[in-house]
């Protein structure tokens, strides 16, 4: 829709350039050019109107296309990221050359925190590029926050992120600071689901 706007834009700016030639060259011999100066002085105003429309449309078709950008490139790092993490979690050797935990931790539970943020990022990327509302995210990071595993790596990993994302842009800032909402609330409501229970509970 934003590249139809686009278009839309242009043809009209190219209508309004061509206008004036077009009545000159249609324009009889015996044209009272006085009076046609007239109507041209209206029609100056209308095409005020038609170029800042036309304008506008242009600029909404640009905007879109840097935002798709944006989103394409974010979506390339994040497969990136992605790969690497598989790597690293189809070959436990290979983790140590992960970032290393922030405090001593089992490899498998090691493992267990490395998912747990690549879920978390995968709620950040769908954020960021606005397929996911604040209000559903919050539901999304409430259901994260029941599990033990997920509460565990955020008291770990939390301090780390919240650094990154202030340092980021306004929508990084908003993400960080739902998620420590949510964490808090989801502590404030009582313990964790263990694994087990995930294990027992029907789906």
């Amino acid at each position: 829709m934003p590249l139809a706007y686009g278009l839309l834009g242009l043809g009209l700016l190219g209508l309004i350039a061509a206008t004036p030639f077009a009545l000159a060259a249609l324009a009889p011999a015996n044209t009272d050019w006085g009076k046609l100066s007239d109507i041209s002085q209206a029609y100056g105003a209308v095409s005020v109107v038609l170029s800042a429309v036309a304008l506008a449309g242009v600029a909404l078709s640009l905007l879109y296309q840097v935002r798709q950008t944006r989103t394409s490139h974010e979506q390339a790092i994040r497969d990136s990221h992605l790969q690497l993490a598989t790597l690293v979690l189809s070959n436990p050797d290979l983790l140590q050359a992960w970032s290393p935990p922030v405090a001593p931790v089992t490899l498998k539970r090691h493992q267990q925190h490395l998912i747990t943020s690549l879920a978390l990022g995968e709620l950040l990327q769908r954020f960021r590029i606005g397929h996911m509302a604040a209000e559903k995210l919050a539901v999304k990071l409430d259901a994260h926050f029941r599990g033990e595993i997920a509460r565990d790596q955020w008291e770990r990993e939390g301090p780390g992120w919240r650094r990154t994302m202030e340092a980021g842009d306004r929508r990084d800032r908003v993400f960080v600071r739902l998620v420590d909402e949510r964490f808090q609330a989801a502590v404030a409501a009582g313990p964790a689901l263990a694994v087990v229970e995930f294990q027992d509970r029907p789906t």
